[in-house]
């Protein structure tokens, strides 16, 4: 499975510079991307093979964004590799990338891995414009987690909801959007699936929904 996180609590320029107060405890990795993506607001793709079996170190104190994620990844054989200002995936470090040279299997991994993070922008601008479409009054003023899947053509074809928006009516109305909807790009051949999504409530929903209330799809 992937990992992504998406929350859009701050601006990108706010969330770059602003001191946040950090208590994580040392802790597998995949769990501590997830707390702080929530801490933080940035969107974040990981393959659960890269991740898997590695723990993060603890983070104790106020720190900005990047400086927190470079802590946790202390000691992991990872560092991030950013897509945009906040919007990351992970790779293996150069001294393990040194390391692994003379497997080509491993080499490969590292390579698919550094394209992911592109995709975690495609993914969000996506489910950004089918929301907003399908609920310009709601969109952007809740907290929800889903799976998905999509196809080679980039279609969404499943979905399940893993963390209620706290309507059921809203719930329906969500995956129904989502069901058999076009990402704006087809994921790469190696991003493992389901892809978990977490959406937070945005600062604000009206213009970032604006550039699609009058697009046909």
């Amino acid at each position: 499975m992937c990992l992504i996180v998406t929350l859009m609590a701050m601006t990108h320029q706010a969330i770059a510079h602003a001191l946040i107060r950090f208590d994580m405890p040392e802790q597998p990795l995949e769990t501590a991307l997830v707390t702080f993506g929530g801490l933080t607001g940035y969107s974040v793709l990981v393959a659960s093979n890269l991740a898997a079996g590695r723990k993060a170190a603890a983070v104790y104190g106020e720190f900005e964004a990047r400086e927190a994620l470079q802590k946790l990844l202390v000691n992991t054989g990872l560092v991030a590799r950013y897509s945009g200002s906040n919007a990351f995936t992970l790779a293996l470090d150069n001294d393990t990338v040194t390391a692994t040279q003379g497997n080509p299997d491993k080499a490969v991994a590292n390579r698919v891995s550094l394209g992911k993070g592109s995709y975690a922008m495609i993914l969000q601008s996506s489910l950004t414009r089918i929301l907003c479409q399908a609920q310009p009054d709601a969109f952007g003023r809740y907290r929800v987690a889903f799976q998905m899947w999509i196809n080679s053509d980039g279609l969404v074809t499943d979905t399940r909801l893993l963390e209620s928006t706290g309507l059921k009516e809203r719930d329906a109305l969500l995956q129904k959007a989502l069901r058999h909807s076009a990402m704006d790009a087809a994921p790469p051949t190696n991003l493992a699936q389901p892809i978990s999504i977490l959406l937070m409530p945005r600062p604000d929903p009206a213009a970032d929904c604006q550039p699609y209330m009058n697009r046909v799809d």
